[in-house]
């Protein structure tokens, strides 16, 4: 929408330089994504993949649904990459071999246990811009104003910030890019979305094969309509 911009209109050309903002009914744009790993996972997402430097929020119905499992392609890129991937107080300790066998090289992959210091460590990995992505499970009241916080550090890099919410925790108020709900399959919903999916579609069942150790997992993804379609 530049092209629309002219010298009459300096507000204008102001917003159209400025690619961290988004104008109400405009569809965001600007923002860089990377790969999920799955080829009909990236079509459905908005923009292509997950977005850099920004919140994505992960709602399971239970625990162990799979929502750490549907990152471990796009982690495993990352860690080959030499890019330290964090995961930040998860409730059960990742199987090393488990990592393994799904491609991570474990030499590039960071656990923090202790939950008390769970958002401080998650603020300084995303400040120092170092880190390929990072992973938090927070504690059961997080406030806006953290998660904030959160959004302003993930911001300084490139790393997306996947919050992994507990099964029954109501996610704040927040600014995040992208929230998904999980469910046994698994099947995606996406519940609140930057930007319209690529497929049009709310929902998704995703299936995944990995084929070895060093290769990303091929998937098939299947639309489910809404009631009603």
């Amino acid at each position: 929408m530049a092209a629309a911009f002219n010298a009459r209109d300096p507000l204008g050309q102001l917003l159209a330089t400025r690619r961290d903002l988004w104008r109400g009914r405009e569809p965001a744009g600007g923002t860089a994504v990377v790969s999920s790993g799955y080829r009909h996972l990236d079509r459905w997402l908005p923009g292509g993949g997950w977005p850099c430097g920004r919140i994505v929020e992960l709602v399971p119905e239970r625990l162990g649904v799979g929502d750490l499992h549907l990152l471990l392609p796009f982690l495993a890129e990352r860690t080959h990459r030499g890019q330290p991937v964090i995961l930040i107080a998860p409730p059960l300790i990742p199987c090393p071999q488990a990592l393994q066998t799904a491609g991570l090289d474990l030499a590039h992959v960071v656990v923090v246990r202790r939950r008390t210091h769970a958002l401080w460590a998650a603020e300084q990995c995303l400040k120092s811009g170092l880190c390929g992505a990072l992973s938090i499970w927070p504690p059961e009241r997080m406030q806006t104003r953290t998660l904030r916080r959160l959004q302003l550090a993930a911001e300084q890099g490139s790393a997306p910030l996947f919050i992994h919410y507990r099964p029954g925790q109501s996610p704040p108020p927040s600014l995040a890019n992208l929230r998904l709900a999980i469910r046994s399959g698994p099947e995606l919903e996406m519940l609140r979305a930057t930007g319209r999916s690529g497929t049009g579609d709310r929902r998704i069942q995703l299936q995944t094969h990995h084929s070895s150790a060093r290769t990303s997992a091929a998937a098939t993804v299947a639309p489910i309509p809404f009631p009603g379609q």
